[in-house]
């Protein structure tokens, strides 16, 4: 792109950019790159590179981005989509006791990858509003992926670009450290605005038999009306039912 074109408009425009972009490149690229490239922001290169990763379209290696080759495929879509129907009964069990916002996520790369969301009507437009796929420390269920994932947390915490989605989000490595500290010690990983501005987010994970957390469970609503802590001893024991479940398929 010159420096005359216009930035581009909508999704799908700005997607065919940026992979013209990064198949224009031999080696992978980093978002700073990207973003001065393409001529599109930062924070939105990421969330596009988000969607990406998790669809398998592009792989990550450091902070660096690549179109992904047939070497990066792997079985990870088959493993989220027994998880779903797994776990898809503890969901139903949480929605029925809070009637908030519940959704199961895995780490993919560095993004909280959301396999099922359960909502009620009246957050339809907040959800359509929201990417498959977030930075990991931007909501409750990815900081909770990373708390409970000792090599994960070291690894994103040495390499991870910290991007803002709202000016809520965790912008420093210090910062991020303490609230992984802070949600092993209470079990759970709040977010407080720091993915969609106006909703507060809680998460538990849920273990494999190693212990490390595999998948996560999560809960959100409006900062009028949901009290996180009123709901952290119901999303607790659904979220230790849920690992239950996934340690005796092995």
């Amino acid at each position: 792109m010159t420096g005359s074109d216009p930035a581009p408009r909508g999704v799908a425009a700005k997607l065919i950019l940026l992979l013209h972009e990064l198949a224009a490149h031999r080696e992978p690229v980093g978002v700073t790159h990207l973003a001065r490239r393409t001529r599109l922001p930062k924070t939105t290169v990421h969330r596009l590179l988000a969607d990406l990763e998790a669809g398998g379209v592009v792989h990550r290696s450091a902070r660096r981005y690549a179109l992904a080759g047939p070497e990066w495929r792997d079985t990870a879509p088959s493993r989220e989509h027994r998880l779903r129907k797994v776990l898809k009964p503890h969901l139903l069990e949480l929605y029925g006791l809070t009637g908030h916002v519940v959704t199961l996520a895995t780490a993919r790369g560095d993004t909280a990858r959301f396999l099922d969301v359960l909502y009620p009507h009246r957050f339809t437009d907040a959800i359509l509003r929201t990417s498959a796929a977030v930075p990991l420390h931007c909501t409750a269920t990815g900081k909770a992926l990373l708390a409970f994932d000792a090599a994960a947390a070291d690894r994103y915490l040495r390499e991870a670009d910290l991007v803002r989605l709202t000016r809520n989000s965790i912008g420093t490595r210090r910062a991020l450290d303490q609230d992984l500290v802070e949600a092993r010690l209470r079990g759970v990983a709040v977010d407080r605005e720091e993915h969609v501005l106006g909703f507060w987010g809680l998460a538990a994970p849920v273990t494999g038999a190693r212990g490390t957390a595999v998948a996560a469970l999560g809960l959100a609503g409006p900062v009028h009306g949901f009290q996180p802590a009123a709901h952290v001893a119901d999303l607790r024991a659904i979220a230790k039912a849920a690992s239950d479940a996934v340690q005796r398929l092995g």
